[in-house]
């Protein structure tokens, strides 16, 4: 069971991370408009949490969360074909926005999985057993990618394609695992939940009223710079995909590693206090990529990034999970999600329609 779950997550990891990184830049190599960025970032940031909060109390209200995971890896995954077929940049955008809120279902119900399969003990060994493979898989991705030279559109449109076909074969996995959801399926029975109501529990949870309060106040502020990030990868620094795909390496082979000390000594160390410092270590982007000259410093970054990452990627969720009363991890993980994408889509869409006006 262990090993099948890690085993998926793997191939997920090898199936987005020949593409996902690759998409802004994308964009961008088919439209230099600062506002359609700007869109992307506002659209997979808000309507994926959008879906989220409506659609997370049904997850848990039905329980069986691996059919979930089953049937939006296999969406997510034509997702990727789809996006392959089209160079016209407003359709773009729209299928990797249907994508991105196909995929956060998908991290909707994994998160919710995890919490009604595993005790608190073994919950945090397992996701940085997820998160470890997945970064080695990822690194040895960005590590082939790396020595494509310059592709043009066509390769790029091939990446998508390649990561949709082993994203159906990842899917596989689920159908082996769905004997599982006799055993861990947490629904509730009765009647279809109410959405709003779900939300109104859980936002009135004190602790966790804290938490995304903080993290949305947080992000509001953080989100007005990612949508520069493609742009001056590609037009202020002239950073081709090879260099994305070493700079992506360097952030990768950070991050497992720090997610390794991180495995070894989670246990010892306060959760709190942990999301604090991850949430710090964030700022180091923005600051580097204001003052940044040369590509080297802003491979400097990712670098630099990598262990608040990994402290990110586990601790968070695992917070959550915590605190969540048992069977409404999927609306837990919804509310913050929600509060989170809100909060970054108005960033980035004020940023990215701030290209206008210069």
């Amino acid at each position: 069971m262990f090993r099948g779950v890690v085993v998926r997550q793997a191939l997920a990891s090898l199936a987005d991370n020949f593409s996902a990184p690759y998409v802004g830049y994308y964009l961008a190599s088919i439209s230099t408009s600062g506002v359609l960025q700007g869109v992307l970032q506002f659209s997979t940031n808000s309507l994926p949490t959008v879906a989220q909060v409506l659609l997370g109390p049904l997850i848990d209200w039905w329980g069986r969360y691996v059919a979930t995971l089953l049937a939006t890896s296999v969406v997510a995954s034509l997702m990727w074909l789809a996006i392959s077929l089209t160079t016209v940049p407003e359709v773009l955008v729209g299928l990797v926005t249907l994508r991105a809120v196909v995929v956060g279902l998908s991290g909707l119900a994994f998160t919710a999985f995890v919490g009604a399969l595993y005790t608190a003990s073994a919950r945090g060994r397992l996701l940085s057993a997820v998160n470890i493979v997945s970064q080695l898989v990822a690194l040895a991705v960005f590590t082939v990618t790396a020595t494509l030279v310059n592709p043009d559109l066509s390769t790029l449109r091939a990446l998508f394609l390649f990561s949709g076909l082993v994203s159906l074969v990842a899917s596989a996995v689920w159908v082996r695992l769905l004997y599982v959801d006799r055993y861990v399926a947490t629904g509730r029975g009765g009647g279809l939940p109410n959405p709003v109501k779900s939300m109104a529990e859980v936002a009135g949870d004190r602790s966790f009223r804290k938490l995304y309060t903080a993290y949305a106040a947080y992000i509001a502020v953080m989100s007005a710079a990612w949508p520069w990030f493609p742009v001056a990868q590609r037009y202020v620094f002239g950073m081709s995909v090879s260099d994305l795909a070493i700079m992506n390496a360097a952030s990768t082979a950070s991050t497992m590693a720090s997610q390794y000390l991180l495995m070894r000594y989670l246990d010892r160390l306060s959760l709190k206090s942990l999301i604090v410092t991850s949430r710090v270590g964030f700022v180091i982007p923005p600051l580097i990529y204001g003052l940044a000259s040369e590509p080297w410093q802003v491979y400097l970054s990712s670098i630099l990034t990598g262990p608040f990452a990994a402290i990110g990627n586990v601790v968070v969720p695992l917070y959550v999970l915590n605190i969540a009363k048992k069977g409404m991890y999927a609306s837990y993980t919804a509310l913050l999600n929600f509060s989170q994408g809100t909060a970054a889509a108005l960033g980035s869409m004020v940023a990215g329609c701030s290209w206008r006006w210069r």
